[in-house]
This record gives C-alpha cells, structure tokens and sequence, in this order.
C-alpha cells in the first residue's frame, strides 16, 4: 500500500536549501517512506509517540504517518547533531 507524501512548509523549504547531490538522496529516502513508511530502514523517535526518522546519508528525514488519511507527513530534514530530534 502506497501512502501519500506531504511537505510541512518547514521541510519543502530545508530540501530547497540543500545542495543537488543531497537532495537527490533525500528525494529517494522520501520515495521509499511513501512506498512503505515502516519499513526495515526507519526508527521510532524516543520521546515522540508517532514520529519516526530515515537516515539519508549525515541528513535525518522525520516524518508521521496518518493512516486514515493515506498520508506521509514529513515534518523536517536536517543534518545529524544534537538538536535534530528536539
């Protein structure tokens, strides 16, 4: 079952802002969490009941999953530190 991908306006802008090459790889992390958002290559964020994260090289892709709507909700991309996951 294939789900729907949206943007927070805060994450369409943090992809503009990358460079081609990175954004080409977060492009193909987004298309394997719309395809299947729990699959074997994403984590449970701790602390957060329905957040969960994607690696794409150093950059983190957090997302939520709605399962009435059919919808991915990507909430932010960022660089790996300290503060990604607050």
């Amino acid at each position: 079952m294939s789900f729907e991908v949206v943007f927070s306006p805060k994450s369409a802008k943090q992809i503009r802002s990358l460079d081609e090459g990175i954004r080409e790889r977060v492009r193909q992390a987004v298309i394997e969490i719309g395809s299947d958002p729990r699959h074997r290559g994403t984590i449970k964020v701790k602390g957060y009941e329905n957040i969960r994260r994607k690696r794409a090289g150093n950059y983190r892709i957090l997302y939520t999953i709605d399962k009435q709507r059919n919808e991915v909700l990507v909430v932010k991309i960022e660089k790996r530190s300290e503060t990604t996951y607050k």
